[in-house]
């Protein structure tokens, strides 16, 4: 799935479209579409809903002692304190604990003596089973935190802001049998050199009647899109609930799409969004069609389990929680790590104060401070997920016994 830090210029959320797909993301030369025949009606301008606000001002993080060094010469840990943590004590600490929890069931399966991966001397797995296994109270979640963890500000090279993003689960609407309205396929991962075609070469029928169908659904943008999230649910035409998982890509380098609308000048790069990419592909169907075959990484689905009140399993094997899961770069951090997190908000103009763990992560997530934050599943999700480009900084938290 997702969905490593931030690559401001290949990234801005959809600026780049970079969301939670396992490839990598290149560059790629700019690419020139032609404009519609003007003998050929035209459609109304399709209207644009782009947040529009005054970004709240970042406090800068309160550092309480000397900086530590980390397994990277150029990332430090910087000692702090919950009690100058901005929002902290207004957070739903209970939600957090709840998706923590997912955290230690998969750390409670794993060797004790492993030591915590990336760039940060975290200990080992048996540090956290330590601390997971300590009695919680309801109402005491808060208490929990501040008790058996101390919160650590992360720079590098000197700097503590970096990009946060956001993801979501989208919702598709299918069928198991072909028909006129459902005539996209979502294929599951083929063996051998069959994983290897292009975009454009599946949508041409390279890997149609043989077998690899799982469903299909009647909007090649959902699917796209779906692609970028890495995970999604379909309503069949019966009304049950299908969970689609990422299974594998087909090896190909992924091509960030909005960057060539802004090359070319459709939209700014302020403006560039999940949301007025996708307006501007259904505006512009014929170029939208050539835009999405320019990326010519494609991904491939698995079946999932579906459970309304339970979010889609992250890289960590672990349900993912609404504002409070964190796709991050896991060769800089190891998964399960809590994180406080103090960014932008993508829409009302506030701070995004929230505690997330590292649960998940992405091809496009790259570097020690960023990440892609998981909004949920449906419309309103999309709305927050689509416009988020953030810059924040943000505290791990680590055992007090470290």
């Amino acid at each position: 799935m997702k969905l490593n830090t931030m690559r401001y210029t290949a990234l801005l959320a959809l600026l780049l479209l970079a969301g939670c797909s396992e490839t990598p993301i290149v560059d790629q030369p700019t690419i020139v579409y032609p404009h519609p025949p003007t003998n050929l009606p035209t459609k109304p301008p399709i209207a644009i809903n782009q947040p529009t606000y005054n970004k709240a001002i970042a406090v800068p993080p309160v550092i309480t002692g000397a900086p530590i060094s980390t397994r990277v010469s150029n990332v430090q840990l910087h000692p702090s304190d919950f009690n100058v943590l901005p929002g902290w004590t207004t957070e739903d600490h209970a939600a957090a604990f709840k998706s923590f929890q997912n955290s230690c069931k998969r750390w409670q399966k794993m060797p004790a003596d492993k030591v915590m991966s990336g760039a940060f001397n975290l200990g080992c797995i048996a540090d956290w089973q330590r601390v997971c296994s300590m009695p919680v109270t309801r109402g005491q979640e808060r208490q929990f935190f501040e008790k058996w963890f101390k919160p650590y500000a992360v720079s590098e090279n000197g700097l503590f802001d970096g990009m946060f993003t956001g993801y979501y689960l989208p919702e598709l609407h299918g069928s198991y049998t072909r028909s006129a309205r459902y005539d996209v396929p979502i294929y599951r991962m083929p063996s051998g050199g069959l994983r290897n075609y292009s975009r454009a070469q599946i949508k041409a029928g390279a890997l149609e009647n043989k077998g690899l169908e799982l469903l299909w659904v009647d909007n090649d943008i959902d699917a796209f899109f779906m692609e970028v999230q890495g995970s999604g649910r379909v309503v069949m035409e019966d009304g049950s609930i299908i969970g689609l998982g990422f299974a594998g890509g087909n090896g190909h380098a992924y091509y960030a799409i909005g960057k060539t609308l802004v090359n070319n000048g459709e939209i700014s790069k302020e403006d560039i969004s999940m949301q007025t990419i996708r307006a501007w592909i259904e505006q512009h169907p014929v170029e939208g069609e050539q835009l999405m075959l320019s990326n010519s990484s494609y991904v491939y689905f698995r079946f999932t389990p579906v459970d309304p009140n339970i979010g889609p399993a992250g890289a960590m094997a672990v349900p993912l929680t609404a504002k409070h899961s964190l796709a991050i770069d896991h060769k800089n951090l190891p998964y399960g790590i809590p994180i406080w997190l103090d960014a932008e908000h993508p829409v009302q103009g506030q701070r995004l104060q929230c505690l997330v763990m590292a649960q998940d992560t992405g091809g496009a997530i790259k570097g020690v401070i960023r990440g892609d934050v998981y909004w949920g599943q449906g419309e309103k999700a999309s709305q927050m997920a689509g416009p988020m480009k953030s810059k924040g900084y943000y505290f791990l938290l680590v055992p007090r016994s470290l």
